[in-house]
């Protein structure tokens, strides 16, 4: 099959799966069961999402941080041995049950019912991560247009708008993604370092001037991607780049009774977030 008909195809399953939220009541974009709230989630869903944007991580590599572990800014035991270009993570949560399916209906379901609840939750993490507010243009991590036509949406797009208007800032698409790569998923930090290189290139003419950069995209799991983009944006002009996810994939073995929530009254996902308080600083260690 040819790569325009590899896109056509998850197209068309993106229609069908859409006409099939239109005919049946709402349902809980995590579990699947009937959803009353507004949301797209279930009350017992919401109550997991909140536990997991609960826990503790890394501010300099998005890893959930064990029970017990101090949150270090300069980074912990799971960061690599040279640092990412990007000079902060602020993450909603780990890439569990139910965020791995909330992103999921984001990707490939096309299904944006989400995206302003995870685009206010992300800009009070931000918030809450980073006070003084040193941020002035928001950047989604590009889609090569093959993909996006496969997927029949720009998902990180769509999540950046949404946290520039609730951080009332700027967005802008200075980034285009020139070769459409390889899937990230299967492979090593180094193998996917060298799947994405060169895979950017800054948009035309760039209005940064040292502005710090928030970058945004679903998901981070070795920090490749996010790492490529903040070169391409760091040499075009930016200050700092940090960088803004909905997840960060995690080891299989990873501490996983912690992303479990003890058995409490279920509450509505409305809560505000908790996140981490690691001000954007020095970039650190670049490759």
């Amino acid at each position: 099959m040819s790569r325009l008909g590899g896109a056509i195809v998850p197209a068309v399953r993106g229609l069908l799966a859409g006409l099939i939220d239109l005919l049946l009541p709402g349902s809980c974009l995590a579990c699947g069961s009937i959803s009353t709230g507004r949301s797209g989630i279930c009350d017992q869903c919401g109550v997991q999402l909140l536990h997991l944007v609960s826990l503790p991580y890394c501010p300099r590599c998005g890893s959930t941080a064990g029970p017990g572990i101090p949150v270090r800014a300069d980074g912990c035991g799971e960061c690599p041995s040279v640092l990412p270009r990007f000079a902060g993570v602020v993450r909603l949560g780990p890439f569990a049950s139910p965020l791995r399916a909330v992103i999921h209906n984001l990707k490939y379901r096309r299904s944006d019912i989400m995206s302003p609840h995870l685009g206010m939750m992300l800009a009070q993490a931000i918030r809450s991560a980073w006070p003084d507010g040193n941020l002035q243009l928001v950047v989604p991590v590009p889609m090569h247009w093959l993909a996006r036509l496969g997927r029949g949406c720009d998902h990180a797009k769509i999540l950046a708008r949404s946290v520039a208007k609730n951080l009332d800032l700027p967005m802008a698409r200075l980034l285009i993604k020139v070769r459409n790569t390889s899937p990230q998923a299967s492979l090593s930090r180094s193998a996917r370092l060298e799947n994405i290189k060169g895979a950017f290139r800054a948009a035309g003419a760039s209005p940064l001037a040292g502005a710090n950069v928030l970058l945004v995209d679903d998901v981070t799991t070795t920090g490749a991607t996010a790492d490529e983009a903040a070169r391409i944006l760091l040499a075009a002009g930016a200050g700092k780049v940090f960088l803004a996810v909905i997840a960060k994939t995690e080891p299989h073995t990873a501490y996983l009774g912690h992303f479990t929530p003890p058995v409490s009254p279920v509450a509505p996902i409305s809560t505000g977030t908790t996140a981490q308080s690691a001000e954007p600083g020095p970039a650190g260690k670049t490759p």
